[in-house]
């Protein structure tokens, strides 16, 4: 085969999409197909060559690694090509939002369950603060306390919500929302107003903004239409964004899943709740029996459940709620093996992709989807990082194939699944920065999965802690320690054999098994990185801003400012060089007005301290969370975030 004809797939898969974006949106109806499909194609062109291409021969364990290399690549691609199928549709819901809300929609009765377990004062009274400003004319919240802390009553009460708590309650948060339910449908039959319609869910971390009724209400015009789920965004960055120290140039993680990943499966008819800043309509829960409780993922569950009662789930993607995401990585990690635990045990339930509850076929493609995520993916990725280590200390190989075969069968597959993937979310989905949110949680990940599988249910609920703030540099060994050890290994086997002394100089694999160390090392060193976690020092988070105000000078002389960023603590004020060393911070033309003192000067301001009371406080929780301000990054910036994480790998 010529030299050109090697090529041609890999040029096709980076200049057929290229010359669609050149032309058009790819995010369109049929440039997002055609893409997507000569993805699908070019996946299954691989996988074919791989099941008709000879293995690598020799002993039964080179036998043995060959052909589970093998099988867990094809499931591992299968999962992949799941997800490329679904993506193959996006429905986006806005226009459905803007409709007028029909008057029995408008006027009925909502109740806001805030569910709470274990998190600190600060977060709770942003988070009922900011649940009692929803803008609807029959609104009660209700503060649900599994934690049974007398604090938390007080303060429901202090701020016009309800309280309900539960002592030793079993199902953790969907038995505490079910518990909840009960307790605001019996008040109203004890003569406490109308009964709730519909139930708004917050995590206790969740900031609800103004409008988010106005939003969600007008889907449920349809009437069989039980859960309407929005897409969770967060104020602080997530670990690896910290890490890496691309924070303020690379969207979080969880955007690809709610920006695409979640539009296309409701296109599909796949859509499902994701826990928070969903909500619920009454008499489809009353008719399903609450919350599903028959694993600690109730909210994906729950939406199956409700299937089975006629209810469907739809997916509304606009910003009307903000969050904490996991602020540490023992957080992250924590968080992403319970979702993982929640997954596995689904396939022992009734709703599992071959049970027997009645859901619909799409749905059920949907949760084989999930298993096989969680499953398969991770374990292919430790075989990859696994592969080239087999390779220099003990001459297996995972491919029986020239560098020229692997050019024309696998780089198209590569190539075309990175660069459509990158195109179609906007430089959301990020090679390297994906694989290594997925590398770090790897080994819980399969852990959980193994002991899942062997014992499904009576595991503890853990809750991701939240607020948390660190003045010192964190080494997470056990997370960091087989990483490196990994590593260490594969910089060690490539240099016993770099030498003319080495047999593996004349295997056909070497120049590949070269080159894949050197990919394997950049990313278990971007994962080591990102397993030495940087000071968090701040509680609140500062949102950034660009808006007029003044400070009013203790003799009464207002200097004009402008605000940079801002918090319920502190904040950055431009004077044109003048330094104040104390004051009052004066927003909306004097409306509000903060007093402060100076924290230090620098090149691009002031750093001031707020000296707030507790109504000046809440003034400016209600400013900043309930949804003027954002902090996330709109648009990634790749140069930029590499530069980051580059400085951060070397130090």
């Amino acid at each position: 085969m010529s030299e050109a004809h090697l090529w041609a797939p890999a040029l096709l898969a980076l200049g057929l999409p290229l010359l669609v974006a050149a032309f058009c949106r790819v995010q369109g109806a049929l440039p997002r197909i055609l893409c997507l499909g000569l993805v699908l194609l070019l996946s299954a062109r691989y996988m074919l060559w791989r099941w008709t291409a000879p293995l690598p021969e020799g002993e039964w364990f080179q036998l043995a690694w060959g052909w589970a290399f093998l099988v867990m690549e094809t499931l591992a691609t299968f999962s992949a090509s799941l997800v490329v199928m679904f993506l193959m549709r996006h429905r986006d819901r806005s226009p459905e939002a803007d409709a007028p809300i029909p008057s029995c929609l408008r006027d009925a009765p909502v109740d806001v369950f805030l569910c709470t377990y274990n998190e600190g004062p600060d977060i709770l009274e942003r988070s009922i603060l900011c649940a009692t400003q929803i803008a609807h004319p029959d609104l009660r919240v209700w503060v649900l306390d599994d934690g049974a802390r007398d604090w938390v009553r007080d303060l429901a009460a202090e701020l016009g919500a309800l309280y309900v708590r539960r002592v030793k309650g079993k199902h953790a948060k969907a038995g505490n929302v079910n518990n909840g339910l009960a307790r605001a449908l019996n008040t109203h039959a004890q003569g406490g107003g109308r009964p709730p319609e519909f139930v708004l869910i917050l995590d206790a971390d969740f900031s609800a903004h103004r409008n988010i009724l106005r939003r969600t209400l007008p889907l449920f015009a349809e009437a069989d239409v039980g859960i309407v789920q929005t897409p969770q965004h967060f104020f602080n960055p997530d670990p690896l964004q910290t890490s890496l120290l691309c924070a303020k140039t690379l969207p979080d993680e969880q955007r690809f899943f709610f920006n695409h990943i979640l539009p296309a499966k409701d296109a599909w008819g796949a859509a499902f709740c994701c826990g928070t800043s969903a909500v619920l309509r009454v008499q489809a829960l009353v008719e399903a029996g609450g919350l599903a409780v028959e694993t600690v993922t109730e909210d994906m569950l729950t939406t199956f459940k409700l299937e089975e009662y006629g209810w469907r789930t739809v997916f509304l993607n606009e910003r009307l709620s903000g969050g904490l995401a996991p602020e540490g990585m023992c957080e992250y990690v924590s968080q992403r093996a319970r979702w993982c635990l929640g997954a596995i045990q689904q396939i022992h339930t009734r709703w599992s992709f071959a049970g027997p509850g009645r859901i619909s076929l799409v749905n059920r493609i949907s949760c084989l989807d999930t298993v096989l995520y969680w499953s398969t993916s991770f374990l292919a990725r430790l075989m990859v990082l696994t592969a080239p280590i087999l390779f220099w200390w003990f001459g297996i190989t995972s491919y029986a194939a020239t560098g020229a075969e692997l050019l024309f069968w696998l780089a198209p597959h590569v190539l075309a699944s990175m660069l459509v993937l990158g195109l179609l979310s906007q430089g959301r989905l990020v090679p390297l920065l994906s694989d290594v949110s997925q590398l770090l949680i790897t080994f819980p990940v399969l852990a959980t999965v193994g002991r899942t599988l062997v014992r499904p249910f009576g595991q503890p609920f853990k809750v991701t802690p939240k607020g948390i703030s660190t003045t010192t540099v964190t080494v997470h060994w056990g997370i960091l320690a087989p990483f490196a050890i990994m590593a260490l290994l594969t910089a060690g086997g490539m240099m016993v054999n770099v030498g003319p002394w080495s047999n593996a100089r004349l295997s056909e694999g070497y120049g590949l098994n070269m080159l894949w160390s050197l990919l394997n090392l950049l990313l278990l060193g971007t994962v080591i990185a990102c397993c030495v976690e940087l000071p968090r020092p701040r509680q609140e988070e500062r949102f950034t801003t660009d808006e007029p105000a003044q400070i009013l000078l203790p003799d009464g002389t207002r200097l004009p400012a402008r605000m940079c960023d801002l918090s319920t603590r502190g904040a950055m004020v431009e004077t044109g060089g003048v330094v104040v060393s104390a004051g009052q911070l004066l927003l909306d033309s004097g409306a509000l007005r903060i007093p402060f003192e100076l924290v230090r000067a620098t090149p691009s301001g002031l750093a001031v301290r707020l000296v707030a009371g507790t109504a000046l406080r809440r003034a400016l929780i209600l400013r900043l969370y309930t949804g003027a301000y954002r902090n996330e990054v709109h648009e990634a910036r790749l140069g930029a975030a590499f530069a980051g994480m580059i400085r951060r790998i070397l130090g």
